[in-house]
């Protein structure tokens, strides 16, 4: 752990552009597990075929057009989420608890022609969450083999010492100025870890939070009680935020003068879209319906705002000479920030096409499924200042088409109903080591009056994600397998008028 700052101090500043945006963030507002009403959540989501529900508006609008009366609804969820991490053999838990609106509605209902033809044109708006993003993930392991302090190294490779900082702020110049890389000893612009041997305790929390919640603005008529036409105009608003904190220490002494440094990256997106949404549905007999939907991309307008810091920690004092005075200081610690980096750009979520169908028996029970196709190696990302060409190459080659079911049944006693549902969100990646497909499983018990109803319902939300603290640069981290189920409860009161 060698390494001298010179008194020279450079005036040449060169910078790079640096790019928070990638494939995976491209992935992250392009797949939607919805919430909206206790009803449709105790169903599985499988609403498209059934309508006069107040998230049918998201999936299919032609639904909206069942409505024989006017509506208002609303609906706040409940969700507990929690997380196991296993790395290395070890394992973690931590867990979320977030309040918030599932859904709120308003439909009005106008009938044009009781009698036949033309029955009634439906107008309503909603606001139906799409996706919930709150969840916490600690992860701690004993790393024998590499450190983030050599994918800090690789990464600076190229690049005169004078300018790392300049050049690599966020990330290898922090690095640089905190001693937890030194110049190669035998090669020119290449760097090494500080590392003098491995066995170190590797720690990170993560803590995301945010949404995306969809204001839908929808119309839907009524042919003959048999076929049902609606569209939707919806606008998304997207706020996530996540902060790692990576720590490293070496608390069994392994590395000759080290102690132990934290890394904390701090990222936040704030932005808004618009899609439109069509859809039809037909009752061909009066026990069965069928229906279809498109959604066109959603083209939202993104902006990100994020910051780094490191700190770092030594048992053997580092030498270090002082810019002003030339005086030789000996530090332990160091702590070095990045500057505030900021992006706008656009992102265009895949074109989604789904199938309804439900099957009505005697007015008392009913079975509903619906299918859904999303190509997730079509999103892009799009900026006026940068090409995003290996991005989006990323994309196409890491994403894949994905075929999510959901399926939902009702049984009614009187004014009181039992529900059950299920749900699978097929995996979106390429590669079946990362097959991280999502299950569902859901119920729900429903009480109708002539003007009032309300609705509770219970989901439990699984899934499994494969993640690397560090990858690229030929240095990878050994895989962490994080394992997530959401409970979550949303209650729903109406008003029928």
């Amino acid at each position: 752990m060698k390494k001298i700052f010179g008194l020279l101090i450079t005036l040449i500043l060169i910078t790079t552009l640096i790019q928070a945006q990638n494939e995976i963030d491209a992935l992250r507002y392009s797949y939607h597990i919805p919430s909206g009403t206790a009803r449709s959540n105790a169903m599985g989501g499988a609403f498209g075929a059934l309508g006069a529900d107040a998230s049918v508006l998201s999936i299919n609008p032609a639904g909206m057009g069942v409505y024989q009366n006017s509506d208002f609804t609303f609906s706040p969820g409940f969700v507990l989420t929690n997380t196991k991490a296993k790395y290395l053999g070890t394992t973690r838990t931590d867990y979320d608890f977030n309040i918030n609106m599932s859904n709120i509605a308003y439909i009005g209902t106008a009938y044009t022609n009781t009698t036949g033809g033309h029955v009634s044109v439906n107008l309503g708006f909603a606001y139906n969450r799409l996706m919930d993003y709150n969840q916490n993930i600690a992860i701690e392991g004993i790393n024998t083999e590499n450190s983030l302090t050599d994918w800090f190294a690789h990464r600076a490779a190229g690049i005169n010492s004078k300018y790392i900082f300049d050049q690599d702020h966020f990330y290898s110049g922090l690095a640089w100025e905190t001693y937890l890389i030194d110049p190669h000893p035998d090669y020119n612009n290449q760097y090494i870890s500080t590392f003098d041997n491995y066995g170190q305790t590797q720690r990170e929390l993560i803590n995301k939070n945010g949404y995306i919640g969809e204001y839908a603005f929808s119309i839907a008529t009524n042919y003959l009680h048999q076929l049902y036409i609606g569209a939707t105009l919806g606008f998304q608003s997207v706020r996530f935020a996540q902060t790692n904190i990576y720590e490293e220490f070496d608390k069994n002494d392994n590395i000759n003068g080290f102690d132990s440094f934290t890394f904390k990256e701090n990222f936040e997106t704030k932005g808004s879209g618009f899609c439109f949404k069509l859809g039809i549905l037909f009752r061909p007999v009066k026990w069965v319906r069928v229906g279809g939907a498109i959604h066109t991309p959603t083209f939202y307008k993104l902006n990100d705002t994020y910051y780094n810091s490191l700190n770092s920690e030594f048992s053997i004092p580092i030498l270090e000479i002082d810019h002003d005075t030339g005086d030789s200081v000996y530090y332990s610690r160091f702590k070095y920030d990045s500057s505030i980096g900021k992006q706008s750009y656009e992102l265009n979520s895949p074109f989604k096409a789904i199938g309804n169908i439900a099957f009505i028996i005697n007015k008392q029970a009913l079975v509903s499924i619906d299918y859904e196709y999303v190509n997730y190696a079509q999103a892009r990302l799009r900026s006026d200042n940068y090409s995003y060409f290996n991005e989006n190459e990323n994309i196409n080659n890491y994403f894949k088409a994905g075929h999510n079911i959901r399926v939902g049944a009702e049984y009614r006693f009187g004014p009181i109903s039992l529900r059950a549902g299920g749900a699978y969100y097929d995996s979106p990646y390429k590669l079946t080591k990362r097959d991280s497909h999502t299950l569902i499983y859901s119920g729900g018990i429903g009480i109708r009056g002539t003007n009032m109803y309300f609705d509770v319902s219970y989901s439990y939300i699984a899934n499994k994600e494969y993640y690397y603290m560090y990858q690229g640069y030929g240095v990878i981290s050994p895989e962490t397998i994080i394992k997530q189920n959401q409970n979550r409860i949303v209650t729903t009161l109406g008003f029928i008028f």
